[in-house]
């Protein structure tokens, strides 16, 4: 190429010679942009596009960087498969999810990252425990907690206890589940006022009670009692508190909260609770919303006598059965 030749010129200027910061900043702007559609609107909407971005991410590794920068672009990169391997695991993707998660465990691993590590496992423990694979997601919980805490990180630790409780709670033990929930509430206080990373941001108040009413809701499935009523109270506080920036939470929340309004024995409550899941889930491009409605299903068409629960499972069935939101 000589310099009188405008064409090559230009292609020499659009092909950088160098990975740079504002380069690494504008891949992790656009990862959280993307994160966001994920959250409003479900995998389904940005998986392409995340995908896209990884493509790009993986040319800047190969192209020469600064020492003190190279870290941060593979935490980067590594991010982006997280996102890619969420959004293919909310798409019904679960081969391509785990792919991805274990790409973005490489990365984040020779990043020296050991907040996003355990972010990774957390989010490889949950397709475990979504599939009802509960020995598998606990194995990535507690690997995830490892990594927690070689990072120091209270707020990594939260997610994990959490989700351990959630996963001993689909087993039946009320016992480690509660005890579990509460060390996450603990650790959560705990955690400082620091900035959270982008990829644990959604964790808030409001998440924890979700998470809690996760955990009574599984255990009320199992053992009734008190966990009902501790179900309802926790998701209905998460319902009221989530905003339209996370709409399949709310999806996945309003689907529980209606199963404890069957189990408590308030069939007009449920129904008028899982129509406002269907009408939710219907927004957001996500499988799961539909595999969280199925245990509703299941527990109103165990009274055929009541008749708001009958109309419930009818409209349900016909929802998760009847359109392909994929």
């Amino acid at each position: 190429m000589t310099m009188t030749d405008p064409e090559a010129a230009s292609r020499h200027h659009l092909i950088p010679d160098r990975v740079r910061d504002h380069d690494v900043e504008a891949l992790e702007t656009q990862t959280k942009a993307l994160r966001a559609v994920d959250y409003q609107c479900g995998g389904g909407m940005c998986r392409d596009a995340v995908v896209v971005r990884i493509r790009r991410g993986h040319r800047m590794l190969a192209m020469p960087i600064s020492e003190p920068l190279r870290a941060r672009l593979f935490s980067a990169v590594a991010d982006l498969h997280n996102l890619a391997g969420w959004t293919c695991f909310d798409s019904g993707h679960v081969g391509a999810a785990q792919h991805h998660l274990d790409v973005a465990l490489k990365l984040a691993a020779d990043g020296e990252n050991a907040e996003l590590i355990a972010n990774i496992h957390y989010r490889r423990g949950r397709i475990d425990l979504h599939y009802g694979v509960m020995d598998e997601a606990l194995a990535q919980f507690e690997l995830g907690r490892l990594a927690a805490k070689r990072a120091g990180s209270k707020l990594a630790a939260s997610i994990l206890s959490a989700n351990q409780g959630w996963a001993y709670a689909k087993k039946g033990d009320a016992n480690l589940a509660v005890g579990l929930m509460g060390q996450a509430g603990e650790e959560f206080a705990e955690k400082g006022d620091a900035e959270s990373p982008d990829w644990a941001r959604f964790f808030t108040e409001v998440d924890v009670s979700a998470m809690a009413g996760s955990v009574h809701t599984d255990l009320a499935l199992r053992r009734g009692g008190r966990h009902v009523g501790q179900a309802i109270a926790a998701l209905t506080d998460a319902v009221r508190g989530y905003g339209p920036e996370m709409a399949r939470s709310r999806s996945l929340c309003l689907a529980m909260l209606a199963t404890g309004h069957v189990l408590g024995g308030d069939g007009d409550q449920a129904l008028s609770v899982g129509i406002q899941a269907i009408e939710s889930a219907e927004t957001v491009k996500s499988v799961r919303t539909k595999d969280r409605l199925r245990p509703l299903e299941r527990e109103a068409a165990k009274h055929p006598d009541d008749a708001a629960c009958r109309t419930l499972s009818e409209a349900v069935t016909l929802f998760v059965t009847g359109r392909d939101q994929t």
